[in-house]
């Protein structure tokens, strides 16, 4: 189950991957990776968008389909991903939390990719949103493999520490040099970054951890 979980979590490049080629399929406009949501790829209209923000912009998604595809199973891998590498990681709280937080966003993703932002914009904010607690997610589970998983465990707390205050400045309107939608991506696409890596390190050291006695 461990070494599925690993295959699992590397296997979400895929969403990494779609976005360049969805991207690419924009003529007029072309995509702008840092004006444009990532939602906006998966837009399933070809015309007039207005945003909730009142914004208004032209968008034309030639190859919706394979983004919101890709935004379902890459949420379905992530989530799949947690869970069967549960036992990889040592039985502290914080860890358990923190793969709980990685599901939560998995679960997030398959709403984004089955509800479009023109189709149903509540759902689809609701699965936006839960990328949020998956920031949290790679910090507690950073934290909670202290003394165990040295590789993990930093990189776990400072990846996951960049998603956190890139998703503040990102839902607080900040968008510094990168543009609303870069902000975005150091925001929610870390996770995927986090996942694949994660999926690597699974994958060369599939040994269960034994669990904590305390914490």
């Amino acid at each position: 189950m461990i070494v599925a979980g690993g295959i699992c979590w590397v296997l979400t490049v895929v969403y990494l991957v779609a976005q360049p080629i969805v991207a690419a399929a924009w003529a007029h406009p072309a995509y702008d990776f840092g004006a444009n949501p990532i939602s906006d790829l998966g837009n399933t209209t070809c015309g007039e968008y207005i945003s909730p923000q009142g914004h208004t912009r032209e968008i034309c998604s030639p190859r919706h389909l394979v983004m919101n595809v890709a935004f379902a199973a890459g949420g379905v891998l992530t989530a799949a991903g947690a869970l069967l590498t549960w036992r990889w990681w040592p039985g502290r709280t914080a860890s358990r939390a923190g793969l709980g937080c990685v599901a939560a966003a998995g679960a997030g993703g398959v709403l984004v990719g089955c509800a479009p932002e023109n189709v149903n914009l509540p759902v689809h904010a609701a699965g936006a949103l839960l990328q949020v607690p998956g920031a949290a997610g790679m910090v507690l589970a950073g934290i909670g493999s202290a003394g165990v998983t040295g590789r993990a465990r930093w990189f776990s707390i400072v990846w996951g520490a960049i998603a956190v205050v890139a998703c503040l400045l990102y839902l607080g309107g900040v968008h510094p040099v990168l543009g609303s939608g870069g902000m975005e991506r150091v925001a929610f696409d870390t996770l995927t970054v986090w996942t694949v890596v994660l999926g690597g390190l699974v994958l060369h050291h599939p040994v269960r951890i034994p669990p904590a006695r305390a914490g």
